[in-house]
């Protein structure tokens, strides 16, 4: 079985609590490039499950600006 990327969530939190979500407002070149890289995501997930290695899970985190 093929996983796929089914969603994902982009958003920032501003110094007094506020969050936006920015997937909606993405420069045209930067969704494309995020369109890449998830690609490169199932790819790898696929080669892992093929060989049974197991997918690494990345840890969310959050990175401060």
């Amino acid at each position: 079985m093929t996983h796929t990327i089914k969603s994902w969530r982009l958003s920032v939190t501003w110094s007094d609590g506020r969050t936006e979500g920015l997937a909606a407002h993405l420069p045209e070149y930067l969704a494309e490039e995020l369109q890449a890289y998830f690609l490169e995501l199932e790819q790898c997930r696929a080669e892992c499950d093929e060989i049974e290695e197991g997918y690494n899970w990345g840890e969310d985190k959050e990175v401060a600006a």
